[in-house]
């Protein structure tokens, strides 16, 4: 298992059990939950803290080499506002990758276990090499609004963002809709995974 899954993994599972605790002290005092202590279990919260993380992540942390430039992305992540909220997208240089959803819910790890992920977050990455320099450096990291797409390149030097709306990319009429189809696929593999389930 490589470093980056095991990362992805040890903050999920850290996650859980502040959700873990935050119910146990919750049922044990027998009182009503604060506004705090609702955050810690709300889907949208976990959700919130594990786009931070990725977005926040450095490369040594996780054992990848050096890209040959440091504004070369060795990670991408993908918001689309869709009808509930957000799906992400998220794809790593060394075939990581995970879907993220703001309602609750996701796919992480199938990168590590299955081979059409695994090419599928290094492509997208490779793809997000090839737009790069029509992006900007990115300080803050907003969600999208419905119909809206975001993209974010993770590189030594700094992230970098792109938006388009989901129809100029679907339509193929954006030049990032390459992109758009690469995050897409991740999608898709991930769900081939679960009907072949």
């Amino acid at each position: 298992m490589s470093s980056t899954i095991k990362v992805v993994l040890f903050l999920a599972l850290t996650i859980l059990c502040v959700r873990l605790v935050a119910a146990f002290l919750t049922s044990r005092q027998d009182r009503v939950q604060t506004s705090s202590s609702a955050a810690t279990s709300d889907p949208k919260s976990a959700y919130l803290e594990l786009r931070n993380q990725i977005l926040q992540l450095k490369r040594e942390k996780i054992g990848l080499a050096a890209p040959s430039k440091p504004t070369e992305p060795w990670a991408v992540i993908m918001d689309w506002g869709v009808l509930n909220g957000t799906a992400t997208v998220v794809a790593i240089s060394d075939g990581t990758a995970s879907v993220y959803l703001s309602s609750g819910g996701g796919s992480i790890g199938g990168g590590q276990s299955h081979d059409p992920i695994h090419k599928a977050a290094q492509k997208m990455v490779s793809v997000a090499a090839e737009f790069r320099s029509q992006m900007r450096p990115a300080t803050t990291y907003p969600l999208p609004e419905r119909g809206q797409v975001i993209f974010y390149c993770i590189a030594d030097l700094a992230v970098f963002t792109a938006n388009a709306s989901e129809e100029e990319l679907t339509s193929h009429r954006h030049p990032l809709s390459r992109l758009g189809d690469a995050a897409q696929n991740i999608i898709t593999q991930y769900r081939l995974i679960e009907t072949a389930k």
